[in-house]
């Protein structure tokens, strides 16, 4: 293999590798939820994900080479919600709302995938493909809204938003983006989301508990589920004294770690 054959496999390599994670701690967590529908734990990450992408194809200052080598990243989102539209549309999990966001984020990457020349044409079609992103986050919170307040917990967007932050980062990184100060920012907001997501989790929980309606089996993975924002935030916390941007090996363990995070949630409500 050549040494750019091989270069283009580790690139492809590296895009995917996220995204097979996410997929299979989601159909992982879906085998493991009470409900008979198709209910994606991570499908709001990953439409986060592709939204900040876009961001930076609208507003970065980036060369065509960077630029070529984000699409590329890109391209690997589009297994993950064929995976999801399959799941849903052609299963007894079958579920509407699931259909349209799965389509929402392969609309986005077909959007994307072979920009024009010309550079207005070029903007309109990404404008286009953020359009079609928030109707994919839309149909995200209708779905959440049509759940009992109690498995919130599970399918939390501020949880995802997070994730999301984290899988966009190792896009940028894999695609060798100079963007320094917007991969910084990213880094900083995870550490607000995490603090965020804790005082989402605590709200929920009390709400639950004062309403009578807190149905915690397993205490221990609760607890883990808190005990994680500890690990999670000493990475990002360490890039930010350091100012120096985290390694793809590093972001790929807090990426697991932000990940299971719906998968411990759901662990919690396990024989209740």
């Amino acid at each position: 293999m050549s040494e750019q054959n091989q270069t283009k496999f580790l690139t492809g390599f590296f895009s995917a590798l996220p995204l097979v994670i996410f997929l299979l701690i989601d159909v992982f967590a879906l085998y493991l939820q009470a409900h008979s529908k198709a209910l994606s734990h991570l499908a709001f990450a990953v439409l986060s994900a592709q939204l900040l992408c876009i961001l930076v194809f609208l507003k970065g200052d980036i060369c065509n080479g960077q630029r070529a080598r984000l699409l590329k990243a890109n391209r690997y989102f589009l297994i993950y919600w064929l995976c999801w539209f399959l799941l849903s549309f052609f299963s007894t999990y079958h579920y509407i709302l699931t259909d349209i966001i799965s389509l929402c984020g392969i609309l986005m990457f077909l959007c994307i995938n072979k920009p024009p020349q010309d550079i207005q044409m070029r903007r309109s079609m990404l404008i286009v493909a953020a359009l079609i992103g928030a109707l994919g986050i839309l149909s995200y919170l209708i779905m959440l809204v049509r759940l009992p307040l109690s498995d919130w917990l599970q399918y939390n967007p501020v949880a995802q938003l997070l994730a999301g932050t984290v899988l966009a980062n190792i896009m940028l990184v894999v695609a060798r983006n100079r963007l320094q100060g917007f991969i910084a920012l990213l880094c900083l907001s995870q550490g607000g989301l995490l603090f965020l997501n804790a005082l989402c989790v605590l709200a929920l929980l009390a709400v639950a508990y004062f309403n009578q309606t807190l149905a915690i089996a397993n205490q221990a993975a609760l607890i883990l589920y808190f005990v994680l924002h500890i690990f999670i935030s000493f990475m990002p916390a360490q890039a930010v004294f350091r100012n120096k941007a985290l390694s793809y090996n590093s972001l790929l363990i807090v990426l697991t770690l932000c990940a299971s995070l719906p998968l411990w949630a759901t662990f919690a409500y396990i024989g209740a």
